[in-house]
């Protein structure tokens, strides 16, 4: 099984060198990966993957948890000698309102993220911005620690939500970092707001996106974790 004992090489090795990009169909949106690490499955790798025998998932398990979790990506990287784990899955709605973070200020999406704790009851957040903008939330749910990264691109809200078993820690964040600054997004730059601007009813309208977001519980490394309790 992949699974990263030392921090201090990952860390040293820049995503890029070794990773994977993966197109996810049915989105505009390219992620990458370094394979030799990850667990990366979408809808269009999992027919006979040899990954999912080796991992002991089934096709019908995890074909499941894409229709039933509306996700588009499971990605899960493991650690040596430990049950900790992070998982990545990728999640999209259709959004009203709002065609694109890029045509907003940081201000304005500050705003957006303002409105997402109130609105779901979550202490912490920031604007995360690389190519690109996100609200980062960081809370616990049904047992999970989430960092999770919202942006809307091409009307459609993306949720990339960033699972763990454990709280997550300043390597944790610097791996999943990566991650995210891998994410492409094939923007429609025709696409414009609409003529009244940003106004509040546009943030509220958008926070239902976060009815998308939140832990699954059907992912790889909690279905994994079970087996080995059963085994031990």
């Amino acid at each position: 099984m992949k699974k990263i004992g030392l921090f201090v090489i990952l860390l040293l090795m820049p995503i890029s060198v070794y990773a994977t990009s993966f197109k996810l169909r049915g989105t505009d949106m390219n992620i990458s990966f370094d394979e030799s690490n990850w667990y990366v499955f979408t809808p269009d790798n999992i027919l006979n993957n040899e990954e999912l025998e080796e991992l002991g998932i089934s096709y019908e398990y995890i074909v499941d948890s894409f229709n039933n979790n509306e996700a588009y990506l499971d990605a899960i990287l493991f650690f040596l000698d430990s049950d900790d784990y992070i998982e990545v899955f990728v999640r999209k709605t259709k959004v009203d309102d709002i065609n694109n973070f890029s045509n907003y200020s940081k201000e304005a999406i500050e705003v957006f993220g303002q409105a997402f704790i109130e609105e779901h009851n979550i202490d912490k957040y920031e604007v995360y911005q690389n190519d690109y903008y996100f609200v980062k939330l960081d809370y616990q749910d049904q047992g999970f620690y989430l960092n999770e990264y919202l942006t809307v691109v091409n009307g459609y809200g993306y949720t990339i939500t960033v699972q763990k078993p454990y709280a997550f820690t300043s390597d944790d964040i610097e791996i999943t970092e990566e991650v995210i600054d891998s994410i492409e997004f094939n923007i429609d730059y025709s696409l414009k707001e609409p003529r009244d601007g940003f106004s509040f009813i546009k943030v509220f309208r958008y926070v239902v996106i976060g009815a998308l977001g939140g832990a699954i519980i059907t992912g790889l490394g909690v279905f994994i974790n079970k087996k080995k309790k059963k085994k031990d």
